[in-house]
């Protein structure tokens, strides 16, 4: 086995950064280009959704795989791999002559980020061996990701105001060369582990078991859910699903190991990142649309007013990291879903009190919610980090990170069938949108709060 460069340089964290920060662009900066895609190509929002759904598919459900291939192959390897399917996709994105080939080329450009993802973290750990210097390159990383997921809408409205919707991915190109470049130059060798095992057939189970269901939701929306043809989707989703439990039951290498999905605090921490998604990718496509196609405003205004949110957000991912030292994880959680089902509930009240709510009063209820959603975020990590014990720790990160995209592909999907049928009324898009969230956060807390104040 090879060892890396043991005296890696600051520069390369930046360069480990710029794939996640490529990747949250690629989620919230696309979603205010979706309008402009639409008039672009004369398409539909149940067809332009899918420029949203086709990347967070692959993203969501590949990112176990390729978690396994960079144990397998090396980080250096895979992230080289990935960041070049990911720009070649970009290049093809930027200058798609058609809707049918933007989906295909979100969905590899998908793969490519699920690949980069897992491997540049990796890479950190593996470039930085002391332990003192690795905690604060990896402070440094995560601030730098909430950073960029923090003003991802506002700077993806930025480039779309002065560049139109193809500079959303045309800024992929310089800055994937660039890693590439880097990495090649930064990073001298590759640590792998070829005796990995990969089970490939239960990785196309999951793939194909919420890409089936997936289809169905978007596509009945618009044939009607009692389509014959999308019957048969519905049908491959039920035979998929049994078909993934029945192969993992049995595989030597199942996707997630079975004593993880045993424990019941793993359980709930999942259900937390995914709720968390769900509302989140929902509510900022929701917010996009309002603000565009009803309020008429720019892209860039309209990632504008998402911005305060958005940095609320990274504010309650610092305070957790200073109350979590005062108090248990399990009263952070609890509190933080209070903020955003008050949140989610003014909004609501708000929208039913007033045929338009206002900007004034819509913007500060939304990062209240978000607020709650910072806090949660890491409070989640720290409940499944607890659950899974530091054995089974990288596996389980995995897993919350795919269960968190899988999240946001249903929030959008979800809200974009919501927003489709409702367009005509945006107020009511707006209330049902987030009664649907306070439904969601109140369940979530009554199935969770059973585990929230047991033994920290």
């Amino acid at each position: 086995m090879k060892k890396t460069n043991t005296k890696a340089p600051a520069y390369l964290l930046f360069i480990l950064s710029l794939g996640y920060i490529m990747a949250v662009l690629d989620t919230t900066g696309v979603v205010l280009a979706v309008p402009h895609i639409e008039t672009a190509m004369s398409v539909s929002l149940e067809q332009s959704i899918w420029i949203i759904n086709a990347y967070t598919l692959a993203l969501g459900s590949l990112l176990l795989l390729s978690g396994n291939l960079t144990t397998k192959y090396g980080a250096k390897r895979i992230l080289l791999f990935g960041m070049t399917i990911f720009t070649l996709a970009s290049f093809g994105c930027s200058f798609s002559p058609n809707i049918e080939t933007l989906i295909i080329l979100r969905f590899v450009q998908g793969f490519g980020a699920s690949l980069f993802m897992p491997s540049s973290l990796a890479l950190l750990f593996i470039s930085y061996p002391d332990s003192t210097k690795r905690a604060r390159m990896l402070g440094i990383w995560t601030a730098i990701i909430s950073v960029a997921t923090g003003t991802g809408s506002f700077i993806g409205g930025l480039i779309i105001n002065y560049f139109g919707w193809r500079g959303i991915f045309l800024i992929n190109i310089p800055l994937g060369i660039l890693t590439v470049i880097s990495i090649l130059l930064l990073v001298k060798n590759n640590i792998a582990n070829p005796k990995t095992r990969i089970d490939i057939f239960s990785n196309i189970f999951l793939v194909a078991t919420i890409g089936s269901l997936v289809i169905y939701l978007v596509e009945g929306n618009q044939y009607g859910y009692s389509n014959l043809n999308l019957l048969l989707f519905l049908l491959l989703f039920i035979l998929f699903t049994v078909g993934l439990v029945v192969h993992d039951k049995k595989s030597k290498a199942p996707i997630v190991p079975h004593q993880l999905l045993k424990n019941a605090k793993f359980i709930v921490s999942n259900l937390l990142g995914l709720v968390v998604n769900i509302s989140l990718y929902g509510i900022v496509l929701v917010l996009g649309l309002y603000f565009q196609t009803y309020l008429n405003l720019s892209s860039m205004v309209s990632g504008l007013l998402i911005l305060p949110g958005m940095i609320v957000l990274i504010i309650g991912n610092l305070f957790y990291a200073r109350a979590i030292k005062r108090f248990s994880v399990g009263s952070l959680a609890t509190v933080s879903i209070i903020f955003a089902i008050v949140g989610a509930a003014g909004i609501f009240g708000m929208g039913v009190l007033f045929h338009e709510i206002q900007l004034y009063i819509l913007i500060p209820l939304f990062s209240l919610m978000s607020l709650g959603i910072g806090v949660l975020t890491p409070a989640t990590t720290t409940i499944l980090m607890e659950a899974a014990g530091q054995e089974l720790s990288g596996i389980a990160g995995a897993t919350l990170n795919a269960n968190k995209q899988i999240g946001g592909l249903f929030g959008t999907t979800i809200m974009g069938i919501l927003t489709t049928n409702l367009s005509h009324n945006w107020n009511m898009v707006i209330v049902v949108a987030f009664l649907v969230n306070v439904i969601m956060y109140i369940a979530t807390w009554l199935i969770a709060s059973r585990y929230l104040y047991g033994k920290e």
